[in-house]
């Protein structure tokens, strides 16, 4: 009996982190974000050593931190030379103090020249009302992907050298509610050759500004329009220039029936993914569109003016019902989706 007992002590006992191999300590660790990871450090020399391992820096999430422009400069020297992935975001885009200097820049690229994501959320990226403290030409020579969502920049100081040879080649482009970027600062976007998405939900846009756009930027593969004041124009440059789009985003628009019917057979060959929530469109449009573009996989309809007969029509059609995933149903209910960070959970995943 006293044997029974003791044994059922030991399992009942706390498991105490001290008593957990590195391994596991290190998954745990992994989780965490950088400020978390920081404050883990400080527990013990053990802790410390574990924090410190190169492959838990690769990606550096501090957007839940809300840091200061002081804090950052705290926080890149301590950057190792393996980070990839770097999430920082500003406390407040009403401090008219610059959230990035041009020093703070320049020693990113130095110290991170491995850098091939970089998103900066609700800064002010600015010296003064009408001088932009740093280019894209100061960022890491390997940055691929470039987010400045939320935040203020003058777009034609931050993007002017973007054909000199040092310039890291864009391939990746969010703006998402950047009130600063207009149809006038289109051209400016126009010069990154290499860029393959872009998104500019919730940017005050119209079509004249997307029709500069994809004049300029060949092989797009995803677009983000959402919330924005887009319609016929769009839609039928779209189906003249975006060839290779895979991935199109028109929520919340003034996309409708009639604008759908600028697409041709032969328009997007490639097209997988659309997005029509809060549009106008109705079954009219959805049954023209499901015919004419033969490769789509995903249509998001929720919120619409969509009858329950037409997808019983079309879930009973066996070609559509074979390859196409419908969304009917506004689950978040949000005014637009935020494509951009969906799109880095996936390759995170």
């Amino acid at each position: 009996m006293s044997t029974l007992k003791k044994e059922d002590k030991e399992v009942n006992s706390p498991v105490h982190f001290e008593n957990l191999p590195d391994v596991i300590l290190f998954k745990i660790f992994s989780y965490l974000y950088i400020g978390d990871l920081c404050r883990a450090g400080r527990v013990c020399l053990r802790w410390y050593h574990l924090t410190r391992c190169k492959v838990l820096w690769k990606h550096v999430d501090a957007h839940d931190m809300q840091l200061t422009s002081h804090q950052v400069q705290k926080l890149v020297p301590i950057l190792p030379s393996c980070v990839m992935y770097l999430r920082i975001c500003s406390l407040s885009t009403q401090q008219r103090i610059p959230f990035l200097t041009p020093h703070t820049a320049i020693e990113i690229r130095e110290r991170c020249p491995h850098l091939k994501t970089l998103i900066i959320e609700s800064a002010y990226i600015a010296k003064h009302i009408n001088f932009t403290d740093i280019t894209v030409e100061d960022l890491p020579q390997k940055l691929s992907v470039l987010s400045l969502r939320k935040s203020f920049f003058h777009t034609d100081q931050f993007f002017c050298s973007v054909s000199h040879p040092t310039v890291p080649k864009i391939k990746v482009l969010d703006c998402s509610s950047c009130w600063c970027v207009c149809d006038n600062d289109i051209p400016f976007f126009s010069r990154l050759s290499d860029l393959q998405e872009i998104y500019l939900a919730n940017c005050p846009i119209s079509d004249s500004g997307v029709v500069t756009l994809l004049k300029g930027v060949e092989n797009l593969k995803v677009l983000d329009l959402e919330n924005t004041a887009v319609g016929a124009e769009t839609i039928s440059s779209l189906s003249q220039n975006c060839h290779s789009l895979e991935k199109l985003y028109l929520g919340n628009t003034q996309v409708a029936d009639e604008h759908i019917c600028y697409i041709q057979s032969n328009s997007f060959p490639v097209l997988q993914i659309v997005c029509l929530r809060k549009t106008r469109i109705s079954c009219v449009g959805i049954r023209y569109l499901t015919s004419c573009i033969h490769s789509l996989k995903y249509l998001n309809v929720s919120a619409c003016n969509i009858s329950s007969d037409c997808f019983l029509e079309l879930s009973l059609h066996v070609s559509v019902k074979k390859r196409l995933k419908f969304e009917a149903n506004d689950v978040n209910g949000q005014e637009y989706c935020d494509h951009f960070l969906l799109r880095s959970e996936e390759l995170e995943i």
